[in-house]
């Protein structure tokens, strides 16, 4: 199987409001933060994000078909929310402006609220677009064209940074520029059944993506909180042996992985098998092809004209 792995390019969009993200029509309910002890006070914050060359930002794009592309980009979008935190605590959002000349380049802006903010001494973490990160739920579609609300753009593809403060004067804060990193990897796939003798495209409806690590993320519930592992399900809008997307998130980059997939198709045939993933292709941030993955097992079922006639 031929892999081709492609760098996410840059820059990450921020979503409208920081309510926005509150309840979405995937059921991803961010939590609810305390106010932190002591008095408050309000910081004007105004943060340069550039793109990364290995990794990248929020929006996606691509040059060509999605079948067959070989470059994704990551580029920002206006208005796009990035929540902001000290440590492991919520201070508020900043929203970007994208550069009008290259939309990998953004300025974030807006206030946070937090007890002090001190120069060369305070980092804030940067993620986006929500505050809890939850793959579950997919449907394979990538771009927010494809599906406004819960297409990899527009739900799974989280993005972070972290950024040194560099000066406080009356409140307003200078920072280092951001450079935000995707926290998972986008497969293209397909499936085809092989028997032995024939190889047969799979009219593919749902499939379950399992890794013999144990460490494909399912749901982060916040920074600094641990990693909740598990398999990550994608039911598809309609069966297809076209290729679609999936976001996954692998805690452990520096291994090979073997990925089992189980795919049901249009007819309720469920098909399984693995396949093998060289480490060089698990870190988060990356685009992988895997067209056309052969699957050798078939759940199937031998017909008894026998009559049965006692119950169970």
């Amino acid at each position: 199987m031929k892999y081709n792995k492609i760098h996410i390019y840059a820059s990450l969009a921020i979503a409208c409001v920081a309510a926005a993200f509150s309840v979405s029509s995937c059921g991803k309910v961010e939590e609810e933060v305390s106010a932190p002890k002591g008095p408050e006070k309000v910081f004007k914050v105004s943060i340069r994000a550039d793109r990364s060359d290995i990794n990248g930002t929020k929006g996606l794009d691509i040059d060509g078909d999605e079948a067959t592309t070989t470059n994704l980009r990551s580029i920002w979008r206006e208005g796009d929310t990035v929540h902001v935190y000290k440590s492991s605590t919520y201070i508020g959002y900043l929203l970007a402006t994208p550069d009008p000349s290259n939309p990998r380049h953004a300025t974030l802006s807006g206030t946070v609220s937090t007890t002090d903010i001190m120069a060369n001494i305070t980092n804030l973490t940067l993620v986006t677009p929500h505050r809890i990160w939850n793959y579950s739920g997919q449907n394979g579609r990538l771009l927010m064209s494809d599906d406004p609300e819960n297409s990899i753009e527009a739900q799974y593809n989280f993005s972070k940074a972290s950024v040194l403060v560099t000066g406080v004067s009356d409140n307003v804060v200078t920072t280092k520029s951001a450079t935000f990193s995707n926290q998972q990897s986008i497969y293209r796939m397909c499936f085809r059944y092989d028997n032995g003798t024939s190889k047969t495209p799979i009219n593919a409806r749902s499939v379950s993506i399992e890794g013999a690590l144990n460490r494909i993320v399912r749901y982060s519930s916040k920074i600094g909180a641990s990693d909740v592992y598990g398999a990550v399900d994608v039911t598809l809008p309609a069966a297809t042996t076209d290729p679609f997307f999936v976001a996954l998130r692998n805690g452990s980059e520096s291994n090979a992985e073997k990925y089992t997939f189980t795919v049901v198709d249009s007819e309720g045939i469920t098909y399984y098998g693995s396949k093998q993933i060289p480490s060089a292709y698990k870190h988060n941030g990356t685009f992988v092809s895997m067209k056309n993955t052969s699957l050798t097992n078939r759940l199937s079922f031998t017909v008894n004209d026998t009559e049965v006639t006692t119950a169970i």
